[in-house]
């Protein structure tokens, strides 16, 4: 429960003269002519009368004998159990909300008093209170419906201490799960000044927890601020579910009276098990359930909210609102293309042939006998491939992929008189495939290509990720190539080109072949993967156009390919041309940003991307003085992207403020300031997004999208409430469309826990 503490102080020196103390008789006929008074003042401003109670008069009293004995005007208490009006209510009764207080003292000495003198002594608090702006407030505020006083004497100096107590009854909310709220207690102030309480992380874990089907799930980006929070046994998180229905138009909002919840608390989860929960793939995420909806609560409208608890006190309470976010795409970099002028064939090498063979783990004879339907007259060449996985000793792996390649070229020379066919053998241990698989797995920097470190690691690793490689390392066959002709018009005229030229090692053909295919619409490469790999992918004379060819179409191809290729060439750089290297840089930032699009990205996609530190020396290239190079604002967004998946703050703020500064200098219109501040509400910094809109509200400058934008990040994040900006946004919100308002304020309905706004939604809305 959210509570409003309301309170003012006067002064007021009325000088008598005769000594004495104001009996209980007396105190309550005065408590009686103020409550009249202020009374008819709220009836003249069409609000209800206050109620007195007992319980009020109570805390009234208990304040009032605080000030007269320390002599002093005050609303804090120092050293006490009760420093606070609330706290002062809830000793007597804790079903009070919206709690306020006014308070004075007067000189006084004439006692006993008569009823004139009663009524002049009311009639002087209560003109003082009606003319102090803090106190008419409480006086005629619509969220008071019980008030009463209480009365105090100073007998050395003369003054007579008053206070008034403002509330409103408390709503019990049916169907709890503990009686006492799980023994959590009312925050105090020693939640004060807590390391990591800082307000943009509270919103962050509200707005951080999604109700998924029956289970209510904290997604968090960072552990590690999980762990800052929540660091002893008796720190932990409470969900509290609050329904549509306690919010309704035309009824006073039903929020549970407890000092610890407002609608129905599952019971709270402690630091320990909170923590030994946790499911993300990410070692730097978290996340986890809180809790299962209660079966009386499902399939009704719900929104969860949160108690932070700190060594079991309720120290913070987060209400999670949509906030609109979104990152800058890359920006588009047209590829450099080599084009020789060179003449295309219609004739050559045009087919290839897999020939697969499966031998079992330790056998020499294959399990399979494939069928081959190739004409002798037609063969350009064989290649034989024989491997072994590299996880046994090297010396029975020699045996075997030796022994297995025998195989194969019997099983060829029975098909085909070989003697004039060009035939390769490659029979050895797979270590190119290996080292491929420790590339994409992110073990390259720890194991190195130190082989018999990595046979250690083999033997003692038997992950399923592991039996797949070690089983694709195994693979042997014979790649059998074929010649033909073709017709200009042939639909795989450029492949046929392409293939030609790569067996026969012509790479100006196959860079006129590679480059007709960028310019061709609906043309890719069509080839097999392990072809390309082998005969394209590693040769540095291609390396430029087919960078460019993969970025024409990247969804195309296998992203561990491409991967593998980026990784391979940015390792050696200096043998590229400028342009080579310019268009891998661009496949470098559009590969990474795929791969780490996932917010919780598996350790094995994030370990597929090349630090930035190791590839930002050839993007310094692009970096210029007086004009951004789109490439080198593409690596800071690829970059952030990375140090956020590690959480790596002082990274992020580089490439965060070189984002931010690019395109603040570049914005020009209302819908460039709306996407910066979807930018900066994609990190959290929901401040930058309220200043820079507020300056467009005041100067009326806002769109439909930029009003929605800020009525939103101004709703979720309330650095400094002030009511009537809080009406100024969202009126302006409404004036440009009121449905749009009308369906966000419906779909996030706890933003009528604030009285101002469910009076605007409710009228406007026409929910009344």
């Amino acid at each position: 429960m959210r509570f409003s503490l309301l309170f003012s102080i006067v002064l007021f020196f009325l000088i008598q003269n005769l000594n004495a103390q104001l009996s209980i008789a007396e105190q309550d006929q005065l408590a009686q002519l103020l409550t009249e008074k202020v009374n008819a003042l709220r009836i003249s401003k069409g609000k209800q009368p206050l109620e007195r109670h007992i319980d009020l008069a109570k805390a009234a009293k208990l304040h009032s004998d605080y000030m007269a004995e320390k002599n002093q005007l005050t609303h804090n208490q120092i050293g006490t159990l009760y420093p606070n009006p609330s706290d002062r209510v809830f000793n007597f009764n804790k079903s009070f909300t919206t709690i306020g207080e006014n308070a004075l003292f007067q000189s006084w000495s004439r006692f006993p008093l008569s009823e004139k003198e009663l009524e002049v002594l009311a009639s002087n608090m209560y003109r003082s209170w009606r003319n102090s702006k803090g106190h008419y407030a409480n006086m005629i505020s619509g969220k008071f419906t019980f008030g009463d006083f209480g009365f105090a004497y100073n007998e050395k100096s003369k003054r007579l201490y008053a206070t008034q107590v403002f509330a409103k009854k408390g709503y019990i909310v049916e169907g709890q799960l503990s009686n006492n709220a799980f023994g959590i207690q009312p925050q105090d102030i020693s939640c004060d000044n807590i390391e990591g309480f800082h307000d943009n992380i509270i919103v962050n874990i509200g707005n951080a927890i999604t109700i998924r089907y029956d289970e209510v799930i904290l997604a968090h980006h960072d552990i590690e601020t999980i762990k800052k929070i929540f660091v002893n046994p008796q720190d932990g998180i409470a969900v509290d579910l609050v329904q549509r229905d306690q919010l309704k138009c035309g009824e006073d909002n039903k929020l549970d009276a407890s000092t610890i919840y407002d609608g129905v608390l599952l019971k709270p989860i402690y630091k320990d098990d909170l923590l030994a929960s946790n499911t993300a793939q990410n070692p730097k995420r978290f996340i986890t359930s809180l809790g299962k909806i209660p079966n009386v609560l499902l399939g009704k409208e719900l929104s969860p909210n949160i108690v932070i608890i700190k060594d079991g006190k309720k120290c913070s309470y987060a209400v999670p609102t949509s906030i609109p976010s979104k990152r800058y795409n890359l920006r588009p970099i047209e590829p450099e293309i080599l084009n020789p002028k060179i003449e295309l064939k219609t004739e050559g090498v045009n087919g290839i042939h897999e020939v697969n063979f499966d031998f079992k783990s330790g056998q020499t004879s294959s399990t399979n006998s494939p069928e081959i339907s190739i004409k002798q007259e037609t063969i350009y060449g064989i290649d034989i491939k024989s491997f072994t996985s590299v996880d046994g000793s090297s010396e029975s792996n020699e045996k075997l992929h030796k022994e297995r390649a025998n195989f194969i070229k019997a099983y060829i020379d029975n098909h085909f008189q070989t003697d004039a066919i060009p035939t390769t053998i490659e029979a050895k241990e797979n270590w190119d495939l290996c080292f491929y698989h420790l590339e994409i797995l992110g073990l390259d920097e720890t194991l190195g290509k130190d082989k018999q470190k990595i046979k250690g690691y083999l033997q003692n690793n038997k992950s399923d990720n592991w039996k797949k490689a070690l089983s694709l390392q195994r693979k042997s066959k014979a790649m059998i190539y074929t010649k033909g002709s073709w017709e200009k018009s042939d639909p795989y005229f450029l492949n046929y080109n392409l293939t030609d030229a790569l067996l026969t090692k012509n790479y100006p053909l196959a860079n006129r072949a590679l480059a007709e295919m960028y310019y061709e619409d609906n043309i890719n490469l069509f080839l097999n993967e392990e072809f390309i790999i082998e005969n394209l992918f590693d040769k540095q004379e291609l390396v430029q156009n087919v960078s460019a060819l993969l970025l024409k179409n990247i969804e195309y191809y296998d992203l561990d390919n491409i991967v593998f290729f980026v990784r391979n060439w940015l390792s050696k750089p200096d043998l590229l041309s400028e342009k080579a290297q310019k268009n891998l840089l661009n496949l470098y930032t559009i590969t990474a940003k795929r791969l780490l699009a996932n917010w919780d990205t598996a350790t094995e996609d994030f370990s597929k991307v090349l630090h930035p530190e190791k590839v930002e020396p050839l993007f310094k290239n692009y970096k210029t003085t007086n004009k951004t190079n789109p490439l080198f604002l593409n690596f800071h967004m690829a970059s952030i992207e990375y140090y956020a998946q590690i959480n790596f703050s002082p990274k992020i703020r580089v490439s965060f403020d070189f984002i931010a500064d690019y395109f603040k200098k570049q914005s020009k219109s209302i819908k460039d300031d709306t996407d910066l501040g979807l930018f900066f509400n994609s990190w959290s910094m929901y401040p930058m997004t309220i200043e820079s809109l507020m300056r467009r509200l005041h100067t009326k400058r806002l769109d439909e999208d930029s009003a929605f934008l800020l009525a939103k990040t101004y709703a979720a994040y309330k650095m400094d409430y002030h009511p009537n900006i809080t009406l100024k946004i969202n009126k302006q919100a409404i004036l440009f469309n009121k449905e749009r308002w009308c369906a966000w304020i419906t779909k996030d309905f706890q933003n009528l826990r604030n009285e101002d706004i469910k009076d605007l939604y409710c009228t406007t809305c026409n929910k009344n």
